[in-house]
C-alpha cells in the first residue's frame, strides 16, 4: 500500500490514464471506423457513428428475433413466441430512442480544447453501450440457434439476458446524453 502511495504522488493514475485510453480508442476504432473524440472536427462525426452503430446492430438483432418468433410459431411455442415479442418491442423502442435523439448541441462538439476527462467518459459510455450490444447480439444467435434445434427450454433465460442489457443500453445512452448535455 506504501509502494501504491508513493506512485500516486509521482503520477500513479496519470500513468495509467495514459496508457489504457489510447488502448480503448483503438479498440472502439477497430469497431466503430473514424472513432476519436480528440479532434474537434471528428467528434460530432463519432458520435454519429457511435449511434448508426448502436442502431444497426439492433435492427440486426431485432429481424434476427422477428424470424426466430416465425420459426418458434411454426413450432406451436407459443410460449416462446411471447417472449420474443416482448424483447423484440424493447430492442426496437430503443433502436428508436437512439435514432431520435438530439445530438451536436453538447458543448463538446464546439469547443475546440475538450478537457481529457470529458474524452475518457466518452470512452466509457461507448464502450460500456457496445460491451451491452454484444450481449444482445449473442444471445439473439443463441437463441436463434436454440430454435433451430428445437431446444426452447433456455429461451427464456436467453430473453431475460437480452431484456437486461436492453435495458442497461437505454440506461447507459441516457446517461451519455445527460452528460453530453450537461457538460460546461
Amino acid at each position: 500500500m506504501e509502494k501504491m502511495e508513493r506512485l500516486k504522488g509521482q503520477g500513479f493514475w496519470t500513468k495509467v490514464k495514459n496508457a489504457v485510453e489510447p488502448a480503448a480508442e483503438k479498440i472502439l476504432g477497430s469497431v466503430i471506423p473514424g472513432y476519436d473524440y480528440r479532434a474537434k472536427k471528428n467528434r460530432l462525426n463519432t458520435d454519429q457513428a457511435v449511434r448508426e452503430k448502436l442502431s444497426r446492430e439492433l435492427e440486426k438483432s431485432y429481424k434476427t428475433l422477428t424470424e426466430v418468433s416465425d420459426l418458434a410459431y411454426k413450432d406451436e411455442k407459443r410460449d416462446v413466441v411471447e417472449h420474443i415479442k416482448d424483447i423484440s418491442n424493447a430492442i426496437d423502442l430503443v433502436k428508436k430512442e437512439i435514432e431520435n435523439a438530439a445530438y451536436g448541441m453538447s458543448p463538446l462538439f464546439v469547443q475546440d480544447h475538450v478537457d481529457s476527462k470529458n474524452i475518457i467518459r466518452m470512452i466509457e459510455f461507448d464502450a460500456k453501450l457496445l460491451d451491452e450490444l454484444v450481449v444482445i447480439t449473442e444471445a439473439c444467435d443463441l437463441v436463434y440457434d436454440n430454435v433451430l434445434d428445437g431446444k426452447t427450454s433456455d429461451i427464456i433465460i436467453q430473453t431475460r439476458k437480452m431484456k437486461r442489457s436492453v435495458d442497461k443500453i437505454r440506461n447507459i445512452f441516457s446517461d451519455r446524453n445527460d452528460y453530453l448535455t450537461n457538460l460546461a
